[in-house]
C-alpha cells in the first residue's frame, strides 16, 4: 500500500472514531436527559401519591373517630339501660325477701342476669312452678316488658349432676331443664313480652355453678353433695341489649 493510500485509510478510521465518539456522546446525553425526566416524573408522582395516601389516611382517621364516638355513645346508652333494669329488678327483689325467695341478680357489661333457684320456683323433679315462683316471674316480666324493644331475653335451664329418678316422666336432666326454661319463658310471653324476643335453651348439668360431687376415684364416681347440687338446679334469665347496628343479639361471654 502506497503512502497516500495509507494516509487515506488512516483518515477514514479517524473519521469513523470521531463519528462513533459523537454518537456515544449523543446517546449518553439522551440517557442522561431521560434519567433526569424519570427522576422528575417519579418525584412528582410520589408527591401526588403521598398526598393521595395522606388524604385517604385522613378520611379513614376521621371515619374511625366518628365510629369510635358513635360506639362510645352506644355503649353509654346500653350501660344506662342495663343499669336502669338492674335497679328496678333489685328494688322489686327487695320485696321478695318477705316471702323468703332468693333471686340472684348479677350485672355485667353486656347483660343483667337473674338467677332463680329450684327451691323457690319449682317443685322438686318437676317443671311446674310454685305459686311464689309464679308471682316473682310475673313481677319480673312486668319490669322487663317496657324494655323489650331494646333487648333479647335468654331463658336457660340448668340442673345438678344427680340423674333423674327412673320413675320420672323426664328421661334426662337435659329434658327437665329445657322444660323448666320453656315454662319460665311462657310466663314472660303471658305478660306481653314478644315471643320473638325470647330464646330458650336447656343445658342439663353441663354448666354448673359449683362442683356438686367429690373428686372421682379410679373406679368410682365422686359422691354427690346435696347442698351444692341445690345451687345448680336453677333457671337463668339473661337480659341482653340488642346491637342496634346489626339488630342481632349481643353474644355472651360464657
Amino acid at each position: 500500500m502506497s503512502h497516500s493510500e495509507k494516509r487515506k485509510s488512516k483518515l477514514v478510521i479517524e473519521d469513523s472514531v470521531e463519528e462513533a465518539e459523537e454518537w456515544m456522546t449523543s446517546y449518553a446525553d439522551t440517557v442522561t436527559l431521560l434519567l433526569c425526566f424519570f427522576i422528575i416524573f417519579f418525584a412528582e408522582y410520589k408527591k401526588q401519591a403521598d398526598e393521595a395516601v395522606m388524604m385517604q389516611l385522613s378520611k379513614s382517621f376521621k371515619k374511625l373517630q366518628n365510629v369510635t364516638v358513635e360506639t362510645e355513645e352506644s355503649e353509654r346508652q346500653k350501660a344506662a339501660m342495663l343499669s336502669k333494669i338492674e335497679t328496678e329488678v333489685r328494688t322489686e327483689a327487695a320485696k321478695f325477701k318477705d316471702e323468703e325467695i332468693e333471686l340472684g341478680i348479677q350485672r355485667s357489661r353486656k347483660e343483667v342476669l337473674l338467677r332463680l333457684y329450684e327451691n323457690d320456683f319449682f317443685h322438686v323433679g318437676s317443671y311446674k312452678l310454685k305459686q311464689n315462683g309464679l308471682n316473682v316471674l310475673n313481677k319480673v316480666s312486668t319490669l322487663i316488658a317496657p324494655f323489650q324493644e331494646k333487648v333479647f331475653i335468654k331463658v336457660e335451664g340448668h340442673s345438678d349432676s344427680l340423674p333423674v329418678n327412673p320413675m320420672s316422666p323426664y328421661k334426662t336432666n337435659l329434658n327437665l331443664s329445657s322444660l323448666r326454661a320453656s315454662q319460665a319463658a311462657n310466663i314472660l310471653i303471658d305478660n306481653k313480652i314478644s315471643e320473638e324476643k325470647i330464646r330458650v335453651v336447656g343445658f342439663g348439668s353441663a354448666r354448673q355453678l359449683v362442683q356438686d360431687r367429690e373428686p372421682a376415684t379410679e373406679n368410682k364416681i365422686g359422691q354427690y353433695i346435696p347442698e351444692k347440687g341445690l345451687r345448680n338446679r336453677r333457671i337463668e334469665i339473661r337480659i341482653q341489649i340488642v346491637d342496634e347496628t346489626t339488630d342481632k343479639e349481643v353474644e355472651l361471654a360464657l
